[in-house]
């Protein structure tokens, strides 16, 4: 009989966000071009995805797909990625509104959404976030 020990709070943690960039890659990457590592059965703090970052208890803290040739809208499932704290998708094609799921990132201190073909006023409460910098 083997036993793994696992930290429950990092595999349920895991969990909603591995979830949570899977949505994110439905909405920016739908048809598997830019974003091929990125795997359902893949674990996003192994090397395995391309361009995303974590700590040392394993959280997902940045996503960096600048130029990455993505085209979306930003999934509002983003959400869940609560312990993000750099989130880098400058130079792409994304569109549509910033959803304001945003401004609950309460980690979030560097946000890069420039050169993309977003509309709509920025919602106030990503203003307010307090580590943005």
């Amino acid at each position: 009989m083997f036993f793994f020990l696992l930290n429950p709070t990092t595999w349920v943690c895991g969990n909603i966000e591995l979830r949570a960039l899977m949505a994110m890659k439905a909405s920016l990457d739908p048809k598997n071009h830019f974003l091929p590592s990125w795997i359902i059965n893949g674990d996003p703090c192994g090397e395995s995805f391309e361009g995303v970052a974590c700590n040392e208890k394993g959280q997902v803290v940045n996503i960096s797909l600048q130029g990455k040739g993505l085209s979306g809208k930003l999934s509002s499932s983003i959400v869940d990625l609560k312990y993000l704290t750099g989130l880098y998708l400058h130079y792409n094609s994304l569109y549509g509104e910033i959803p304001r799921e945003a401004s609950n990132l309460t980690q979030l201190g560097e946000l890069y959404l420039n050169v993309n073909q977003f509309y709509g006023e920025i919602p106030f409460e990503i203003g307010s976030m307090e580590n943005l910098q």
